[in-house]
C-alpha cells in the first residue's frame, strides 16, 4: 500500500507537513500490519530535483513547525540544501518498501518539449548525482543507498514514464519512450541496483498543468510502441499471474 505519496511535494493536501504525515502513516501502517499482515506499506516521495517546489498550494510556510522541521540545515530557508526525503521518513518499523516517483519530463524546465533523455539520467537521479541540462541536483541524498541499502528496504519506482506531448514536434514518441525504458531495464541497472525490485509505468494520457496541455505517457495505446516495449523487456523480470480484469462499477 503506497500511502500519501509524494508528500515532499507542494501539490497535495498532505504535502510538506512532516509531523502530521508521519503520525498518519504510522497509524495506517499499524492497522495494515495488524489486520492485513500479507500486505506491505510503501513510503514513496517524489524525486527531489526542484525541492522544495516553491509556489505550490501546500508548501510549508515560514515560521511554522513544519517549516522548521524541513529546514534540515537550520539556515532559515528551504532549498535543495535541505534533505528532500529524511524529514518525512516514518521509520523502519512502519515502512516495508521505499519508492520514488521519477519521470523524464524533458531535458530542461519549462517542460513540454519532446526531448530524448540524457544517457544515465535515471540512475543519476536515483542516486542523487544528476548534473545535466536541467541543472545540478547533486546536493540531493543518494536515495537508493540511503533507503535501499542502509535501511535495507526493497526499492520501487511506483511512477515513471517519459513525456510525449502530441502535436508539439521535436523528437519522436517511440525514440523518447524507448530511450527511457532502456535506462530502466538495462543490464547495468539490474546489476548495479539489486534492491530495485519494482518498476511501474505511469500509463496515462492526460492534461498536465506543468505543460499546460496534453501529455501521452502511455506505452500500450500505440501498437508499435507496445510491441517495442514488450520486446525490450529483459528475461530477468518476474511477472504476476495472468488474471481476467473485469470492469469496476
Amino acid at each position: 500500500m503506497r500511502f500519501a505519496h509524494e508528500m515532499n511535494g507542494s501539490w497535495y493536501a498532505w504535502s510538506q507537513q512532516p509531523q502530521e504525515y508521519i503520525a498518519a502513516y504510522r497509524t495506517i501502517a499499524d492497522a495494515v500490519h495488524t489486520h492485513a499482515p500479507g500486505s506491505a506499506m510503501m513510503w514513496a516521495p517524489n524525486y527531489g530535483g526542484g525541492y522544495p517546489f516553491a509556489g505550490g498550494t501546500y508548501e510549508a510556510k515560514p515560521g511554522t513547525a513544519d517549516f522548521l522541521a524541513l529546514d534540515t540545515n537550520g539556515d532559515g530557508t528551504l532549498t535543495m540544501q535541505d534533505d528532500a526525503y529524511a524529514p518525512y521518513y516514518p521509520g523502519d518499523e512502519a515502512v516495508d518498501w521505499v519508492g520514488m516517483s521519477l519521470y523524464h519530463w524533458g531535458a530542461k524546465y519549462p517542460w513540454g518539449e519532446n526531448e530524448l533523455p540524457e544517457p544515465g539520467k535515471f540512475t543519476d537521479q536515483l542516486t542523487g548525482t544528476y548534473n545535466g541540462a536541467n541543472g545540478d541536483d547533486s546536493l540531493l541524498p543518494d536515495f537508493y543507498t540511503v533507503y535501499g541499502v542502509d535501511h535495507g528496504k526493497p526499492v520501487a519506482i511506483p511512477e515513471t514514464a517519459a513525456l510525449y506531448a502530441p502535436g508539439v514536434g521535436g523528437d519522436q514518441e517511440l525514440a523518447i519512450k524507448q530511450a527511457w525504458w532502456n535506462q530502466l531495464f538495462s543490464p547495468e541497472t539490474h546489476a548495479r541496483f539489486p534492491q530495485l525490485k519494482m518498476v511501474n509505468w505511469f500509463e496515462w494520457d492526460k492534461t498536465e498543468v506543468e505543460v499546460k496541455g496534453r501529455v501521452d505517457w502511455t506505452i500500450t495505446n500505440t501498437p508499435a510502441i507496445r510491441e517495442a516495449f514488450t520486446t525490450a523487456l529483459p528475461d530477468w523480470l518476474r511477472y504476476g499471474p495472468d488474471k481476467t480484469c473485469r470492469p469496476q462499477h
